[in-house]
């Protein structure tokens, strides 16, 4: 403990994330999505669940938006990819996300809806998924899975505005979902989890007494950080209780190591594997997962020029192939008289309406799947765009959380209504 004392005698290192690893929590950071608040898993007749899956690079927007609206609207190029669920799917025009600008930084925030991601002082707000865990989280091991794909943390905010850790490794995350350890280190994992609510009430009341000695704006950060250790012992506290449950077992082998982990076309297929087993299994029902496109992304700057935009189709014509396979696994796979992605949203779009412009208006977006009476084509104004916010609403409400308003939303999405 006394590390700790002197680790707040520094104010310069002060940094949440990093003190939260400095004060020797992080062994159970990067699983704060594994807890939960029950003594066992509640078990639901009808679960509903959701992925948000984003790709940074934006999509090119003439071989996405179809021209016709409604449910017989003709299939662009990368819709035909996905012409086996036009009857379950919902493409959408005209959305953006109102005041999430910055280009390549509005990626923070397409899950949030906070506004003006790059400015200095930015501070997030807490993510769909998030805030969907908060009311239905407890029934699953883990409340929610943040993945990524990608350098960026994860798309996934708390609501002290913290990105939670992205787990990147398939491997780590089949193990935490389905392996067994050992007595011995099922109890040190026990005794891990208790340090680290020890320490985190230790940096509480240190934090209280730290944060009458400096200025009204750090004070401001330190009731951040405050905020942050909350929350932390409370999932510390819920991950505890899972402890005691058995892990569900699966026939399927854990994923080998990536030849390249850099290659989102190796990673993203068997990270999608993963969130297809923790759906089935009810692991979890809320998922986040970022892909990142920078190998390509000089050519996302294509001007128009036929080679660099046939080089940037063949990367996205990919991407749709693989997001094709994940939703017929969802398809393919049973659960009681419905299917896995008649039970599961599947979100897919982009921060960016145009990457050649780096525009965040006219976000190409689609959704899967999730018991919605889909509506084929939605258009909306492409001059005065339709809060996207709006759908982040619809979703919360199919998932059963009942809220009046989410970010900047101005109601549900219109036309696109629940089953």
């Amino acid at each position: 403990m006394k590390k700790i004392n002197n680790f707040w005698i520094r104010p310069a290192a002060l940094s949440r994330r990093t003190f939260l690893k400095g004060a020797g929590v992080c062994l159970a950071l990067p699983m704060l999505e594994s807890m939960a608040t029950g003594s066992g898993v509640v078990k639901d007749t009808k679960p509903r669940r959701m992925i948000g899956i984003l790709v940074d690079q934006g999509i090119i927007p003439w071989y996405f938006f179809p021209e016709k609206t409604g449910l017989n609207y003709e299939e662009t190029k990368y819709l035909k990819i996905l012409k086996d669920f036009k009857k379950e799917m919902t493409v959408f025009s005209g959305v953006k996300l109102p005041d999430v600008d910055g280009g390549h930084h509005a990626d923070i925030a397409w899950l949030t809806g906070a506004a003006h991601p790059s400015r200095g002082g930015f501070k997030n707000s807490i993510s769909l998924d998030q805030l969907a865990a908060e009311h239905i989280g407890q029934k699953t091991r883990f409340p929610t899975l943040a993945l990524r794909c990608s350098r960026r943390e994860s798309i996934s905010v708390t609501r002290s505005g913290v990105h939670l850790p992205g787990e990147s490794d398939a491997g780590k995350l089949y193990a935490s979902m389905f392996l067994k350890g050992k007595p011995a280190e099922i109890e040190a994992q026990k005794a891990r989890l208790q340090e680290g609510r020890s320490i985190l009430d230790v940096l509480v009341v240190q934090s209280k007494r730290f944060g009458s000695k400096v200025s009204s704006n750090d004070r401001q950060k330190i009731v951040e950080f405050q905020e942050s250790v909350r929350e932390a012992e409370i999932r510390l506290q819920k991950m505890q209780a899972w402890e005691k449950v058995p892990k569900p077992s699966v026939k399927q082998k854990a994923p080998g190591k990536y030849e390249d982990k850099n290659d989102i076309f190796e990673t993203s297929p068997v990270m999608l594997d993963m969130a297809k087993l923790a759906f089935m299994t009810d692991s979890t029902r809320l998922i986040s997962l970022i892909i990142g496109g920078n190998k390509w992304h000089p050519v996302t700057h294509h001007g128009k020029r036929k080679e660099k935009l046939e080089e940037l189709c063949g990367y996205e014509t990919q991407q749709f192939e693989i997001l094709k396979k994940f939703l017929a696994d969802l398809k393919n796979h049973q659960e009681e008289n419905e299917t896995l992605l008649d039970r599961t949203m599947v979100l897919y779009g982009t921060n960016m309406g145009d990457a050649n412009r780096h525009s965040n208006d006219n976000l190409p977006t689609l959704i899967v799947g999730g018991g919605l009476k889909h509506a084929g084509h939605l258009a909306f104004d492409r001059k005065n765009n339709y809060p996207l916010t709006n759908l982040h609403l619809t979703m919360l409400h199919r998932l059963g959380v009942e809220v009046d308003s989410f970010s900047s939303s101005s109601g549900t999405m219109k036309g696109l209504d629940l089953v």
